[in-house]
């Protein structure tokens, strides 16, 4: 569509000597009629042949899909068992320390008192909460594994306990996990989200939240 702008040529908008004599009456361009009849043409068109076309491939293309979200977690063994834990709340891994036993203290889950860069912790059984026996060292293969001591930390504190085994750091994604199998013991599977194929292995994937809220209630 041809439409002659004569707003920019000697209009308001023009740096021209010459402005256009209708000025004095209309004032400004948008008050003219021919600034109106060409804003009216513009509207009154017709749509381009494809624009129908151009909106429909607008339509049709697919959300481009999100990142699946990753995490990390740190795996270990209790016993026979093993689990992971979110790695955002282990503080430290340390060798296995001497756990002083607190007299008169009649829990099983309170294992004693351990020395940890210097200051005294609570060291808590894991191994007991999850219903689990808990081994020290063993034997795997040609290599010997021993146990560790690893330190985490919660919104209610920071909580110490031993482990059988220490393997690492692993990341998964959230649809890695799959469902609780019936075997799992009831204890452990209140405390588990869900299992991961790690290896030739299945790992439980612990419930930070609840695991840690009811250390600290069996705590108190």
């Amino acid at each position: 569509m041809d439409i002659k702008d004569c707003w920019n040529q000697i209009g308001v908008r023009a740096r021209v000597d010459e402005r256009c004599p209708k000025l004095e009456r209309v004032i400004h361009c948008h008050n003219c009629e021919v600034y109106s009849r060409a804003s009216r043409s513009i509207l009154e068109q017709d749509f381009p042949a494809d624009y129908q076309q151009q909106w429909a491939d607008v339509y049709s293309r697919e959300e481009p899909t999100l990142q699946a979200s990753r995490f990390s977690s740190l795996i270990f063994r209790l016993g026979d068992e093993w689990f992971a834990l979110a790695a955002q709340l282990i503080d430290e891994v340390a060798r296995i320390k001497p756990i002083h036993r607190l007299p008169h203290v009649d829990s099983r889950i309170v294992k004693g008192l351990v020395n940890i860069r210097g200051e005294l912790k609570i060291c808590v059984s894991l191994s007991d909460i999850l219903g689990l026996e808990n081994a020290s060292v063993s034997k795997v293969g040609e290599h010997v594994v021993f146990a560790r001591i690893i330190v985490a930390h919660a919104d209610d504190g920071q909580f110490v306990f031993p482990v059988s085994e220490v393997h690492g750091l692993h990341q998964y994604q959230e649809e890695e996990l799959e469902g609780v199998p019936v075997t799992v013991s009831k204890a452990t599977a209140t405390y588990t989200v869900g299992m991961l194929k790690w290896k030739d292995r299945h790992v439980a994937c612990l419930d930070n939240e609840l695991l840690f809220y009811s250390l600290s209630k069996k705590l108190q």
